[in-house]
């Protein structure tokens, strides 16, 4: 039986919720979570709740499909009667997956790297099962620089010995070192948390900053501090957004994983078919209350780079073989290279049966194809903004 799944009736003693919101974003490899326990709220005449809880990243475009699912009460929908969603939000990716190793959280949004590292460890069998998003370098990989100096900048071999703010261990990290590699150069690599990343740009007080969405287009479309100076599309570099199971969920609790699945799917059909409908949902998350929907709108779906998707909304890994590369091992072999991972994780971390049931059953059930998805595979010819 799962720490924090099962089944619960009124005359057991409830047991203690506490809600967690992470009010600082430590760094990437020493983030810790701290987390909630959960039980089953008995219902009214002996019924029972199953509690699935959801950890997710509202300050992190690449995973916004899962806030079209919350705020469109898309997992209830689908998951079979007796189930309910609780959703815990993370400022960091690690923190996420420390609490679905905790037990937790049954179900994560996340980047490449806590995805890696989740199903690298081995305390609690951990598995990727979709794609959030996918894109050539739109999401994770754009370097803004401050109004202050912009105009100093003018091909990316300016970058060398310029101060750009990134965070340690994260995407964007990764991103910085590619292009130092690609571009023969040494960047003045500031090691700060994307808050401070975005005031210290907007001051001034560093030349710019590498980070993921939606911050950028805060600084440079909101906040008008900043402009797009480039992103990693033009090495063919990708991004991606995962979602993860633990284990013990997809085999003890198979139809609510593949419910679970279905919701996401039709949050991809949503946010691709209706971007107006996704923006207002999005908007419906408290902590976005300062994003304003013209940014919400922008990030997702205005070009950054010239000729280049903002935002592939895949769910098929197994379908985007540039995901895959990326995933499977570029991603994996930096995180082993840095000595954060001892070994790629296997190709038994990704379990693709949720996807495939809920695929399988909403064939026939909607008036939408749950398997057209639109994917960007060639590499773009991508030049500086």
């Amino acid at each position: 039986m799962l720490n924090n799944i099962g089944e619960k009736s009124t005359s057991d003693s409830k047991l203690s919720r506490n809600s967690i919101k992470q009010s600082s974003r430590r760094k990437f490899l020493g983030a810790v979570g701290t987390g909630v326990t959960l039980g089953l709220a008995g219902c009214a005449g002996g019924e029972s709740t199953t509690t699935v809880t959801v950890g997710y990243q509202p300050f992190g475009t690449p995973y916004w499909s899962e806030l079209v699912v919350k705020h469109g009460e898309l997992a209830e929908q689908y998951m079979p009667d007796g189930y309910e969603t609780e959703w815990q939000s993370a400022l960091q990716g690690t923190v996420i997956g420390n609490r679905m190793i905790s037990g937790e959280n049954q179900i994560g949004y996340n980047g490449d790297m806590p995805t890696l590292i989740a199903l690298a460890q081995d305390d609690k069998p951990i598995a990727s099962t979709a794609l959030s998003q996918w894109s050539y370098g739109q999401q994770c990989n754009a370097v803004i620089l401050s109004n202050d100096v912009a105009d100093q900048f003018n091909s990316v071999e300016d970058l060398d010995g310029a101060a750009i703010g990134a965070t340690s261990g994260a995407c964007s990290h990764r991103a910085l070192l590619k292009i130092e590699e690609e571009e023969d150069i040494s960047i003045d690599m500031q090691d700060l948390d994307i808050n401070t990343i975005l005031a210290q740009v907007s001051s001034g007080d560093i030349d710019g900053g590498i980070m993921w969405e939606p911050n950028p287009t805060m600084a440079v479309v909101q906040q008008e501090t900043a402009e797009f100076f480039m992103t990693t599309a033009r090495y063919g570099d990708s991004d991606t957004g995962s979602i993860t199971m633990t284990d013990e969920f997809i085999e003890d609790h198979p139809d609510a994983a593949a419910g679970f699945m279905k919701g996401e799917l039709e949050a991809k059909n949503i946010m691709q078919n209706d971007p107006e409908r996704a923006v207002e949902l999005i908007k419906e998350e408290e902590d976005l209350a300062e994003y304003e929907p013209e940014t919400c709108h922008h990030t997702l779906y205005e070009e950054v780079t010239p000729d280049v998707t903002r935002s592939n909304f895949v769910t098929d890994l197994r379908q985007c073989e540039p995901a895959q590369v990326h995933l499977q091992e570029v991603a994996a072999e930096f995180l082993v290279d840095q000595g954060t991972i001892d070994e790629v994780p296997g190709e038994d971390r990704y379990i693709h049966e949720p996807l495939d049931t809920a695929i399988e059953e909403l064939q026939g059930e909607v008036d939408w194809d749950p398997t057209d998805e639109f994917i960007e595979l060639d590499p773009p010819d991508a030049t500086i903004n």
